[in-house]
This record gives C-alpha cells, structure tokens and sequence, in this order.
C-alpha cells in the first residue's frame, strides 16, 4: 500500500515537472516568435547606429560646442585603454571573454545567492553585452510577465550579437551607449565632462571613477555626491587588485588619492562663440535640408554626429570675447556713475 502511494507522487512529480518545462518551453518560443514584440534580428543588429551630437569647431581644431538631443560620441579604436578595459571587466563581468553572450555561471550564482540566500550583493548576472542590449533596446511594459519577457529577449539579442562583433567590438559599442546622467551618453563624453579630456588621457584612478558611476549615475555622481563617489571609485581599484589588474600596494595608493574632477558640462550654449553657433546653427539646418544623405533622407544635426568647420579661429574669439567683457565692464561703470541719483525715467512721457 505505501508501494503505491509513492509511485503515486512519483507519477504526479513528473507530470507537474512535464508541465513546468513544458510551460518553460512554450514561453521560449513565444518570445522568440515576437509574441512579446519583435526581437532585432542579424541584419538590424549588424548595422546598430544611435543618435550621435554634431559638433563644432573652429579653424585651428578646438571644440565650440555642440548640437544634440544626447550628448553622444562614439568611441575612436585608441580610446579603450588597457585600464579602462580592465577596471570595467573587473566590475561588471570578469568572464567576459569566456561566455557568448550569457553567463550560466553567473545567472547559477544570482539564483543561489539572491533567490535562496537573500543575499542581493550577488549583482544582477547580466553580462556587459545583455547590458550593451538594454543601453540599444530600453525595456517594454509586459506587466507581470515583464522581467522574465525583458530577460529572455536580451538574451536571445546578446547571443546574436555575440555572433556579429568581436569582443572589443561589443565593448566600445558598450561604452559608447552607457548613460552618464546630465544628458550625457557614452564614456566619451562622461570623461570630457568631467575630466576635460578623452578617455585615453586619463589616469587610472580616473577610469576606476567613471566605470563607478555605472552603477548608478546619479548616486555616484562626483560633483552631487563626491563622498559616495570616492568610496565606489576606491570599490572599483579593489575589484581591480582581486582580478590582478593592479598590485595591491598601487592599489592601496590610489584609493588614498582624492578626488580630481574638472567639471565641464558644456551645454548647447556654452562654449566658444554661442551667439555665432546660434547663428550656424539655422545655416546648418538650410545645408541639411538641400543635401540629402545617399539614402536620399535629410540630414538631422541633432543625432547624425556631423563634423562642422568654421572660420572661427579660437585664439583671436577669445580675446575678442575678452576685450567685450573688459569693455562692457567699463561702460557699465560709467553708466552707474552718470546716472547715479537720478531718476532714469524721468521726462519720458507715459502712454
């Protein structure tokens, strides 16, 4: 009699695990017959290109300003240093040169640690490429369904892109799409608005800073939050001695280095000649309207990264914005002086 109670469980066991994997497997592909929205395919995927901000610059090379939605700049092959390449694999995915696209590792330690154990610093197991994909492809509504629906298709577009790019394809794709608060995209970018300089100037205290931020860009934002940014920039050069980027004695050297920044946000009217890009900016539009790209559609000067080139030579628009300054002080001097006392609007008859 207990014989046949547990070939009784047994026989419902393995109907109900039929059932899980046959509801698993249904869902599967469901998602991948774009049942929750269509999922990129290799051709889309091979030919991935995101708003770029236009920019400006004067006769001897020197950066005006810019003209955007997102302040974006793709990555040149010299930009991803040896630190910076090391401090964000060390952070955000060390086997990101042995998985394709997903890491079984990584999702088997999520599930152990955080659904199990309760221990939510184990990360969320996304590998950077599932990250380049939210960065191309943000996450759609699904209700309930929503995080596994969102999970399942960046994986599946991880693994395609995998197939397409190379390893250091993917990561300057990363870099190049990650968001940095203030309306800035891109590590380029983040590291001309807070260092004043590309990626490939700076040191690697620097680089620990901004793959950081990465995290959560405004929390660790050092000019809002310079305290929490310090103790996640030092997180960072730590992660970076446990994977043998860095001896710990440099390490700890380092990690007692204040922080450096140099603030730089550039918005669209800051920068060299504001008045004339405003200017520019109307003829620009006109000369995008009457020279079509190949495809035959217009220009946009706000997200297809164009290369402008003025007349404006920097050296002499500075002195020329300085001797205005200089002067304009004067003459407000002056007019303080002269009216000082009186009444500016008398004798002027009211209307």
């Amino acid at each position: 009699m207990q014989a046949v109670k547990w070939k009784r469980i047994f026989r419902w066991g393995l109907i109900l695990a039929g059932c899980i994997v046959f509801l698993m497997v249904s869902f599967v592909l469901l998602v991948l017959a774009g049942g929750f929205g269509k999922i990129p395919g290799p051709a889309e995927l091979s030919k991935i290109q995101n708003p770029l901000a236009s920019e400006i610059y004067t006769s001897d090379g020197v950066l005006m300003g810019k003209y955007y939605i997102h302040n974006r700049q793709y990555l040149k092959p010299g930009d991803i240093t040896a630190e910076l390449r090391n401090a964000l694999i060390a952070t955000e995915d060390i086997r990101f040169y042995k998985h394709r696209g997903i890491d079984a590792r990584s999702l088997g330690r999520v599930l152990v640690k955080t659904v199990f154990l309760g221990d939510r610093s184990s990360g969320g197991g996304s590998t950077l490429t599932q990250q380049l994909v939210k960065n191309l492809y943000p996450r759609q509504e699904y209700g309930i369904l929503g995080l596994p629906v969102n999970k399942l298709k960046e994986m599946i577009t991880a693994v395609r892109i995998e197939r397409l790019y190379t390893k250091d394809e993917i990561l300057m794709l990363y870099l190049s799409t990650v968001p940095f608060g203030e309306n800035t995209l891109g590590i380029r970018s983040a590291s001309q608005m807070f260092f004043s300089q590309d990626p490939s100037g700076l040191d690697t205290e620097d680089v620990a800073l901004l793959v950081g931020m990465l995290k959560a860009t405004d929390i660790y934002n050092p000019v809002k939050h310079p305290d929490n940014a310090l103790n996640r920039r030092n997180v960072v050069l730590s992660q970076m001695h446990k994977y043998n980027y860095l001896p710990v004695g440099v390490a700890d050297s380092l990690k007692g280095l204040p922080l450096d920044i140099d603030h730089n946000p550039l918005p669209h009217d800051a920068g060299i000649a504001p008045y004339f890009r405003e200017m520019l900016r109307h003829r620009v539009e006109r000369w995008a309207t009457e020279n079509p790209k190949p495809d035959g559609e217009p220009y946009d000067i706000y997200t297809d990264g164009l290369k402008i080139y003025t007349t404006i030579d920097s050296r002499l628009q500075e002195y020329a914005e300085n001797a205005v300054k200089e002067h304009m002080a004067r003459l407000q001097e002056l007019f303080e002086k002269t009216w000082e006392g009186r009444d500016l609007w008398s004798g002027i008859p009211n209307e």
